[in-house]
């Protein structure tokens, strides 16, 4: 414990972290579709990292993967860039939709996919905390503006209330049906 309040070896292990950010960073630059291949193995790791230390997350965000259930691999800013159109409710919301088992989750999955939305599949053993700490995370917009992310379950509701895309319009009896 005295090891672990000294500065030296904060400043040691400062330096590794950035050292293996900048590493992994090069790695994903360089060869991408290899890094893809190692996500599924390293996953755990990074995510670690992301969540025990600002610092890292900081610098890990660019090459932090998602993978949705087609198997591609995107950066957190390609998918949200990928399904802003799509997955933006009326609140102006972006809902990334996920599921934990795609076998359980089939029929919300196939109901999502005929409505054209994407769906991740997120069933790390850290997932639901870094999907947490994705949505703390603010993302400032291009003209300044926070855009809201909030991830969700495909399971949890159907579809149409997951995303709501307009208000629902209030429903009115005539005079026979009072």
């Amino acid at each position: 414990s005295y090891l672990q309040s000294d500065n030296n070896v904060k400043k040691i292990s400062s330096h590794i972290t950035k050292k293996v950010a900048d590493k992994l960073a090069e790695i994903f630059r360089n060869d991408r579709e290899d890094f893809e291949k190692k996500w599924d193995d390293i996953k755990l790791f990074i995510q670690y990292g992301m969540l025990s230390d600002e610092k890292f997350y900081d610098r890990a965000i660019g090459f932090a993967l998602l993978k949705n259930l087609d198997s591609k691999y995107f950066t957190f800013e390609e998918y949200k860039t990928q399904v802003k159109e799509a997955q933006t409710d009326k609140n102006g919301d972006l809902i990334i939709l996920y599921a934990q088992d795609a076998d359980a989750s089939y029929a919300y999955i196939q109901r999502a996919k005929e409505k054209g939305y994407d769906v991740l599949l997120m069933d790390g053993e850290l997932d639901v905390h870094a999907m947490s700490q994705l949505e703390q995370k603010s993302y400032e917009g291009t003209d300044g503006s926070k855009l809201a992310i909030r991830f969700v379950r495909v399971d949890s509701d159907v579809i149409e209330n997951i995303i709501q895309k307009e208000d629902k319009a209030a429903v009115t009896l005539t005079e026979n049906e009072e």
